[in-house]
């Protein structure tokens, strides 16, 4: 008899985790905030705007009601810069940042349409750098991976349709880019 209410109740908890498994995909628009040391190696002195506008595509999937993965495609804009490079000048700069991000999920949901989650994950990051330095063009690129982890919110429209608002942080080598976006979820 207890061996038959054990199969049971386990396959309840299979079947109930099964029908909250759920896939899901999206994309989502935000501002993006780079480390001034970004420029770092680039500049001896100068001014930095690490600010810019950014976006991500993303999908992934939940395995039940708590926990799930994410990958997705991160553009964080560019940090711009000008200034010098030990008295040389250097105009017109920019330090392009995008990558890859591979993430865990945890979501607790608070209710029937609100959910938080946090995340952590792997950046495989790119960079390129652009000037003109003492009058001539100077370019190079740098690859990648670092560290990744966030906070957000979700708030179901539809049975399909939710908006996500979440903050991540980047790590991109000894600099750091934070990312605050809000974007558009659907669930299948």
């Amino acid at each position: 008899m207890k061996l038959g209410t054990a199969i049971a109740a386990c396959a309840a908890m299979a079947l109930s985790a099964q029908a909250s498994a759920q896939g899901f995909f999206g994309g989502s628009l935000g501002r993006s905030d780079i480390d001034q040391s970004i420029a770092s190696g680039l500049i001896t002195s100068g001014t930095i705007d690490g600010k810019d506008s950014a976006f991500k595509l993303f999908g992934g999937y939940f395995f039940g009601p708590h926990f799930g993965a994410e990958a997705a495609y991160v553009d964080l804009g560019a940090a711009g810069y000008s200034g010098s490079f030990f008295g040389t000048p250097v105009t017109g700069g920019s330090v392009d940042i995008w990558g890859y991000n591979i993430a865990a999920l945890a979501r607790f949901p608070l209710g029937e349409r609100f959910a938080l989650f946090g995340k952590l994950g792997l950046f495989l990051w790119e960079s390129e750098a652009s000037d003109v330095t003492g009058g001539a063009p100077f370019s190079s690129s740098t690859k990648g991976w670092d560290a990744s982890f966030g906070l957000g919110a979700s708030l179901r429209f539809t049975r399909s349709l939710s908006a996500r608002l979440e903050w991540e942080q980047f790590s991109v080598g000894p600099s750091d880019a934070a990312l605050l976006s809000l974007g558009l979820q659907y669930s299948f």
